[in-house]
């Protein structure tokens, strides 16, 4: 015979699992599950590419400078991309602008692969196929982002942010792993070749989304040029303080500590490690964020998510503050996990209230700003704390990025009341 307690305690764990575990209700949209299908295989593809071309380019050159080129051609690539992208989201039919883009993407994975069939790959064509990728992704990434509120209703916003935080977070998981298989048994090739089957189905997929017009708006946008489309997005950030709230913090966040830069400096020097445990400093955030989204249920019952978000951001800097005082790796292994933490959290909710708060007809530039933000704030935030860090040292560099993040935050939100009030609902 069972006992009350024990049955009561069960209940108890139920109704814990309840309020914490990843919520799924967004899947029952059918276009939000094709959309979410999609970005999983995108995902995927983008996680075994970037292994697969770091690998030929530096088995072609034996060079860490030819392989830091293929970044920049991305993010050289990616803000081009993203300056059009973020119009066109607000002009056009945004499956179109999806579809398209992705349809390019085809053709970028195409050149990869003919070109690694060659008896000596040219690594020129390497780079014109990064750069050409970061474009197709900067122009359709803005009707993606823009398109979601559409799919899902609002209150079901942060759980959709949940569940593409996890998508992310398992394509920067499983994709290098299945990378470093196919390059031991078939080269770049095989990579490649796997690449491109995902990179067809995409678009096939998006191509079965319900159709998606142009804003109401869109035709008043269309009158103006694309600088004048840009102000007046920027007009609107700096005027809502909630959506400039929330990108002023993002930026804090990329600014003062971006940690990744830091990582084979401080495994080697601080804790006299190898580059076993630098991969491991590299792979603890992405658990951290993986455990955070999947755990991400309590916050669709948040009053005020705008307060979570600067706690969020505040724990960011505090965390990776302790990174830099840590004695022991196993400490900053664990810090690290916190981290990624904080940030997949903050991402969340961030994205959930960017779509709650900007009107439809300027959600697609609203969401190229981000983009823009998320490739160009960690860029130059590393090149600062790796001049730091080559002055003095990883852990000092991290101490001082992490209490200026925490401290800039903790001052963004004291000023911003709208932001510490704001709710899911406009």
């Amino acid at each position: 015979m069972r006992k009350p307690s024990d049955a009561g305690a069960r209940a108890g764990w139920r109704a814990w699992f309840a309020r914490h575990a990843l919520d799924l209700s967004p899947l029952q949209s059918p276009g939000f599950r094709l959309l979410y299908t999609a970005r999983l295989v995108s995902v995927l593809v983008y996680g075994v590419l970037g292994v697969a071309v770091a690998w030929q380019v530096w088995s072609l050159t034996q060079s860490s400078f030819k392989v830091a080129g293929v970044g920049l051609g991305l993010a050289l690539g990616t803000v081009a991309g993203l300056l059009w992208g973020g119009v066109i989201a607000d002009r056009a039919n945004r499956r179109t602008v999806m579809v398209a883009g992705r349809a390019a993407y085809v053709l970028v994975v195409l050149v990869l692969l003919l070109n690694s069939l060659q008896p000596t790959p040219q690594l020129g064509w390497i780079y014109a196929a990064t750069v050409l990728s970061g474009l197709a992704g900067g122009i359709s990434a803005p009707a993606l982002m823009a398109t979601l509120p559409t799919l899902v209703p609002g209150h079901q916003l942060p759980a959709a942010g949940a569940l593409g935080a996890l998508a992310e977070q398992l394509g920067r998981l499983t994709g290098p792993l299945l990378a470093g298989l196919l390059i031991a048994h078939g080269g770049s090739s095989a990579c490649y070749a796997l690449a491109l089957a995902g990179a067809v189905l995409t678009p096939l997929l998006l191509l079965r989304l319900p159709a998606l017009p142009p804003p109401q708006a869109a035709a008043a946008t269309a009158r103006v040029g694309p600088w004048q489309a840009w102000r007046e997005s920027a007009r609107f950030a700096r005027g809502n303080p909630v959506v400039g709230g929330l990108l002023v913090l993002d930026v804090l966040m990329a600014l003062c500590a971006t940690p990744w830069v830091l990582l084979p400096q401080l495994g080697v020097q601080a804790f006299a490690g190898d580059a076993q445990l630098v991969g491991m400093l590299h792979a603890a955030p992405a658990a951290g964020a993986f455990l955070a989204a999947a755990g991400s249920g309590w916050t669709r019952r948040l009053d005020r998510p705008g307060l979570l978000l600067i706690a969020a951001a505040v724990g960011w800097g505090l965390a990776l503050l302790c990174v830099g005082l840590a004695s022991q790796p196993w400490l900053a292994l664990a810090l690290l996990v916190l981290a990624g933490a904080f940030d997949t959290v903050a991402d969340i909710v961030r994205g959930a209230l960017l779509q709650r708060h900007t009107p439809d007809a300027l959600r697609g530039r609203i969401s190229a700003l981000w983009l823009l933000e998320m490739h160009l704030a960690p860029a130059l935030g590393g090149l600062a704390l790796g001049g730091a860090a080559q002055r003095a040292s990883a852990g000092l560099a991290l101490v001082g990025g992490g209490a200026l993040c925490a401290l800039a935050s903790l001052l963004v939100g004291a000023r911003n009341r709208a932001l510490r009030a704001t709710g899911w609902q406009r």
